[in-house]
């Protein structure tokens, strides 16, 4: 890949995500020891850059520290985006469905991040399919097989991600806009409410309640509030690794049930090897 294509495909870093791809080298009209020489070269080369691959991966556990003076690397918290595993639940039977509330919530989000709740049905229908979400399979892989486009993708990036359902939202680290599509709120009220948690006058989910209810004096939120926490504990997060400012990689963590972190799902674009 040619420098200043890269640079034009990354002007976004998170876009890089929707970008992937694999680039393959056909071998044809060699002789067999030329074609032999190849592979020998070709499988040497693999090995480094496999290396080198294992190395950045690593940068995501080691607190954003590298000896590379090219290599800079950001971290993101996504501890407080909508996580789409909230969309369904499971029956007495097993079965698993929508949840109707939740995704009303996801179509008021849906509205105010890219404009538009169109894809918040075959969203919630296609992680429906999924009865046991397990780490691996990341926001990007959700966009691939939903052929969402890329312009659509970026907008959402900011707004939701993929965990199990038992990483809650965390709306000690949730934006404003979060917020208010999650509780149904006007943007003031939000704002207030993002203060009173930002400041421990909310400190808990029965002060919340209490503030919730004050504004929709006959709506249960008992639902809605167990899928969330207030904590300043991150329990999910984004490593965004750029060369010479160039985006080329993603790498996305989550903290186990025994409070390790872990690697989730990593998209990379190209391996530097200088």
């Amino acid at each position: 890949m040619k420098k200043e294509t890269r640079k034009n495909g990354f002007l976004l870093p998170l876009a890089l995500l929707s970008l992937l791809v694999i680039s393959v080298l056909a071998i044809n009209g060699f002789s067999y020891i030329q074609n032999h020489t190849k592979l020998l070269t070709q499988h040497t080369k693999s090995i480094e850059i496999k290396k080198q691959k294992n190395q950045f991966e690593q940068l995501a556990f080691q607190n954003n520290t590298t000896t590379n003076p090219r290599i800079s690397v950001l971290s993101v918290s996504l501890s407080g985006l909508y996580n789409l595993s909230f969309l369904t639940d499971r029956d007495a039977n097993d079965k698993t469905n929508i949840n109707i509330e939740q995704l009303e919530i996801f179509h008021r989000l849906l509205s105010k991040c890219i404009g538009t709740p169109d894809i918040a049905v075959p969203i919630a229908e296609y992680m429906a399919t999924i009865p046991l979400l397990e780490k691996g399979f990341g926001l990007l892989d959700l966009l691939n097989e939903l052929s969402i486009p890329l312009d659509t993708g970026v907008r959402l990036l900011p707004c939701i991600r993929i965990a199990s359902g038992s990483h809650k939202l965390n709306l000690s680290l949730a934006s404003q806009l979060t917020l208010q599509a999650y509780f149904d709120l006007r943007s003031d009220d939000a704002s207030r409410l993002a203060k009173y948690i930002e400041n421990q006058t909310i400190p808990n989910h029965e002060a919340l309640r209490a503030f919730l209810e004050d504004i929709h004096k006959d709506k249960d939120f008992a639902a809605v509030l167990r899928s969330t926490v207030i904590s300043g504990r991150l329990d999910h997060r984004g490593t965004v690794l750029e060369d010479d400012g160039e985006t080329f990689a993603y790498l996305d963590s989550i903290l186990d049930s025994e409070g390790n972190w872990i690697k989730n799902r990593n998209f990379f674009l190209w391996i530097p090897m200088n």
